[in-house]
């Protein structure tokens, strides 16, 4: 009904002039995925089980979708501009932190599992380790494992991560050395020396820039949210969905019976 009511000709500018929206995308999205989720719900098990799961994904869309309320507000108005402009700010930033999080993933991967078969857990692995130390878990007991280790042949302890022969504390038998395992922590230091001190602090210098700009005009931010806001609902009819369709039948009757009315009134006119 939005798409129908706005001002275009053409259906197809109309599509258009509806998805330039952000808010529009989102509630399409929400009721795509809340489609896909009632018709797995309705399905046996497991795809009954899946339902439910996407169902509590689809909840997420909803309550981002509260935030267009807020624009009414003086204060949280131009707020939520500020995260709708950071977030745009935040997509190219991803894309260079994309960039040096595979050079280090693939290096570090491919140093400390030479033979590891290609999987998709292999291409997991890639970035799960990586994108974790971005927020400052360094997983400090993987860097450097340095345990009092005790070899068979001679009854002494000495501290090695590997080796053959080779057990720990416990009497497990540590894994052979692999080459190159030295420089794994060379490249990490420098990867979150690039990653952690530089670009993150790039980004908030880019966020504190996209703060103060909507700051200063944060007035007419929130006149132009609010003017935007109540003239999407003043075209809307007043009951809420699904409520909402008898108010679209009474516009569409009462369409129909002004054209019947008009009809008549031409006919005599031609007479």
């Amino acid at each position: 009904a939005d798409i129908l009511m706005s001002e275009p000709g053409k259906l197809k500018q109309k599509i258009n002039v509806w998805l330039e929206d952000y808010w529009n995308i989102t509630d399409l999205v929400a009721i795509w995925v809340f489609l896909l989720g009632l018709m797995l719900r309705l399905q046996n098990h497991p795809y009954m089980g899946y339902g439910r799961v996407i169902y509590c994904v689809d909840i997420i869309f909803w309550y981002i979708r509260v935030l267009d309320i807020f624009g009414v507000n003086k204060y949280l108005g131009p707020y939520v501009m500020m995260i709708g402009k950071m977030m745009i700010d935040m997509l190219y930033f991803v894309v260079i932190m994309l960039v040096v999080l595979m050079s280090f993933g693939v290096a570090r991967q491919a140093i400390l599992h030479p033979d590891e078969e290609p999987t998709w857990r292999l291409a997991r692995n890639i970035f799960y380790m990586p994108y974790w130390m971005i927020y400052g878990e360094v997983f400090a007991d993987s860097i450097d494992r340095k345990t009092r280790m005790c070899e068979l042949t001679v009854n002494t302890c000495v501290s090695a991560p590997c080796g053959d022969n080779m057990y720990d504390e416990d009497g497990k038998k540590l894994p052979p050395c692999i080459p190159g395992a030295w420089l794994t922590p060379a490249i990490m230091a420098c990867y979150l020396l690039v990653a952690n001190i530089l670009l993150v602090n790039l980004l908030i210098a880019v966020f504190n820039n996209t703060f103060f700009e909507v700051k200063s005009i944060s007035n007419q931010v929130w006149k132009f949210q609010r003017y935007q806001l109540i003239m999407t609902f003043h075209d809307r009819p007043i009951l809420p969905p699904p409520l909402i369709i008898f108010p679209h039948i009474y516009i569409v009757l009462k369409r129909l019976c002004c054209r019947c009315c008009r009809r008549p009134e031409g006919e005599m006119k031609v007479k």
